[in-house]
């Protein structure tokens, strides 16, 4: 009788930004000088590379972090967040002074916005990797892995070993929030760049069109400029396209593009699609923003963690 062995996916790997967030649900945000009482409150791991690794963790896939935990306060809380989901970590601040960044959230529901405030940028100064596979990172995470992220933090650390990874064939994804320094180097490098309509490029003119047009000339294949409620603007190898964003009645909208990072770069590895990589991934960071919490979306799919906490309790 034969037998039928399921083939497991590889793991992905992201790299870049670990925090622990606090967030508080407003009214609205608060006039200078006054004391106001939340909505809602939560507390919980953060960070544009450690939340898409959580969300490809949440759909099923295994997922590799490169980022900088180290030590502080709220330390032990991210790493047990990482251990939760099963995600394998190299912590860039193992050894170092570097303490887990603390960024208090408040989200408006009268304008569904989110300000954040983060703590003074780190000044310890953390290892560059190697620029091979095998010499930085643990033996246990194997072969390079198909998919890399990089949400443009710690770059100056990590980047030559990105650029290994693309050598070796991984398709390297940017999750573009804000442009960093390092941007430059790695552009070239980039098999996908999904960006937020805040991006821009220095020296270059700060509309969707230029961005897309300054990547491309960059040679990246496919890329994407996301604008909250209004549609995303797809680029694919010169063909344009737009994905409408469903309406929904909007609770917190903090993580919601880490969210779709993760969501992409999980799709992505299985089909190499972009539009429709894109477009799975647009809905489900649609739903993430109908709760409070980068995570909550998981109870609403059936996808929670077993022994993990909710967002939002």
């Amino acid at each position: 009788m034969g037998s039928v062995f399921e083939v497991c996916p590889p793991p992905l790997l992201f790299a870049g930004r670990s925090t622990f967030d606090v967030l508080y649900r407003l009214d609205r945000l608060p006039e200078e000088d006054t004391k106001v009482y939340a909505r809602q409150f939560c507390v919980a791991s953060g960070g544009p590379a450690l939340n898409a690794a959580i969300t490809h963790s949440l759909l099923g896939g295994k997922a590799l972090l490169l980022s900088a935990v180290g030590s502080g306060p709220w330390a032990a809380q991210v790493a047990a967040e990482i251990a939760r989901h099963s995600i394998q970590l190299l912590d860039l601040a193992a050894g170092t002074e570097y303490e887990t960044p603390l960024t208090t959230v408040l989200a408006s529901a009268e304008k569904a916005s989110r300000t954040i405030v983060n703590p003074p940028l780190s000044t310890v100064t953390l290892p560059v990797l190697a620029a091979s596979w095998q010499q930085a990172v643990p033996r246990s995470w194997g072969s390079v892995p198909p998919v890399v992220l990089s949400d443009g933090f710690h770059l100056s650390e990590v980047l030559p070993l990105l650029a290994a990874c693309r050598n070796a064939g991984a398709m390297l994804c940017l999750d573009g929030g804000s442009w960093k320094p390092g941007a430059a180097e790695l552009a070239p490098m980039l098999t996908a760049a999904i960006c937020g309509e805040r991006f821009s490029v220095p020296g270059v003119p700060e509309t969707p069109d230029a961005v897309i047009e300054w990547f491309a000339a960059q040679g990246v294949p496919h890329i994407a400029i996301t604008g909250g409620a209004r549609p995303i603007l797809g680029w694919d190898r010169g063909r344009r396209f737009e994905i409408e964003v469903e309406r929904v009645a909007v609770v917190d909208t903090l993580g919601a593009g880490d969210v779709l990072h993760g969501a992409f770069c999980h799709y992505f590895s299985q089909n190499q699609e972009f539009e429709s990589s894109l477009r799975r991934a647009a809905a489900l960071a649609t739903l993430a923003c109908t709760s409070i919490g980068a995570q909550a979306w998981a109870k609403q799919t059936g996808r929670q963690v077993s022994g993990a906490s909710s967002a939002g309790s």
